[in-house]
């Protein structure tokens, strides 16, 4: 049976066009005042270096900021933005660096920013204290997120409907959220895996002389409450239980029945591997979290007292001063004043 012809005519015509090379994607960088600047560089450069690979722009990233004025980093660095949050500029990305306590102006703005992005379909990543910015306008509501490990106990209060955790960064949908510095670049190693495959990521890793990325599982380490690592499974067990517990302590054979030891047990192994009694341990984590809610809540000593489990305002201001060598009240003032975060002292 003879083959059929195509007649040359009907061919299609082969363009001698080169094909076009991909839309980047535009990632808009909402700059604020004291932000970090190592988290900045930890989240873009990344993608820097994904175009490096391809050899083309992947992504354009474009700072931006509430005015065209440069804005000042924490180090004193300035990062003049090339867009406003007026502009009306739509990003594939919308992130935000911020450090805590931004003047109410900019807060305006950059909800407004934040939420004209989301209407757009933008993926939104908050780091460290742009996380909480994001749940101010709404924009985690019904979401699991994450922030610095500093704030994350006390904005976790203010923002029922978002499920804050201590991971090193969370993905939920198209929202992103990390602690901030070396976690961004967890996260964004993270994207790019994801975005272009695992010979992109790798050639990322090799061109910033970096590790793979941590699991996003990953916890955040509190110097205040964590310590090294706790090596017996039941005291590990009641050390979160406790962390569990602030505003109403569990007495030691309560919290011993829970982890089903003894009480006598559970104090020798406090003892043993921590170096202190069940109740001095249990002590510092409430005052731990007395410290946090001083510094970000916006609450008063006496209910800061209450939250913490302790009886009264005086008995916390006892045990605080014991600690800090300074009054509750001048700790939160000192803070508002100069961003200071003094560490505890070791008891007298």
């Amino acid at each position: 049976m003879p083959t059929a012809t195509r007649n040359p005519a009907e061919r299609p015509a082969r363009s001698s066009a080169p094909t076009a090379a991909p839309r980047p994607r535009r990632v808009g960088v909402a700059l604020s005042p004291a932000m970090s600047l190592s988290s900045l560089l930890l989240a873009v450069e990344p993608l820097r270096s994904v175009n490096r690979f391809f050899q083309r722009p992947a992504y354009e990233i474009v700072f931006v900021g509430p005015s065209a004025d440069p804005v000042a980093s924490g180090i004193g660095i300035a990062v003049t933005p090339a867009a406003t949050f007026g502009d009306g500029a739509i990003f594939d990305l919308a992130l935000a660096v911020s450090a805590y306590d931004q003047p109410e102006p900019y807060r305006r703005a950059l909800a407004r920013w934040l939420r004209r992005q989301a209407r757009a379909g933008a993926t939104l990543c908050g780091v460290d204290y742009g996380a909480v910015f994001l749940a101010e306008a709404g924009l985690l509501d019904g979401r699991r997120a994450t922030t610095h490990w500093e704030v994350r106990k006390s904005v976790a209060a203010r923002f029922p409907r978002v499920a804050f955790r201590d991971e090193i960064f969370v993905i939920d949908g198209p929202r992103l959220t990390c602690g901030g510095h070396l976690a961004c670049h967890d996260l964004f190693l993270t994207l790019v895996e994801r975005e272009h495959g695992a010979a992109v990521a790798r050639f990322v890793e090799a061109d910033l002389i970096a590790g793979r990325a941590r699991p996003a599982e990953t916890r955040q380490g509190d110097p205040l409450t964590t310590g090294p690592l706790i090596p017996n499974a039941h005291l590990r067990r009641a050390v979160a239980i406790m962390e569990a517990n602030v505003e109403t302590p569990l007495p030691l054979p309560a919290l011993a029945a829970q982890v089903g030891i003894s009480p006598r047990q559970l104090q020798t192994l406090s003892r043993r591997h921590l170096g202190e009694t069940v109740s001095a341990r249990y002590l510092s984590i409430r005052l731990s979290a007395a410290r946090y809610l001083l510094m970000y809540a916006d609450m008063p000593v006496t209910e800061v007292a209450l939250a913490t489990g302790f009886g009264s305002a005086s008995s916390f201001s006892r045990s605080f001063r014991t600690r800090l060598r300074t009054s509750p009240r001048a700790y939160k003032r000192g803070f508002a004043v100069t961003l200071a975060r003094p560490w505890f002292f070791p008891p007298g």
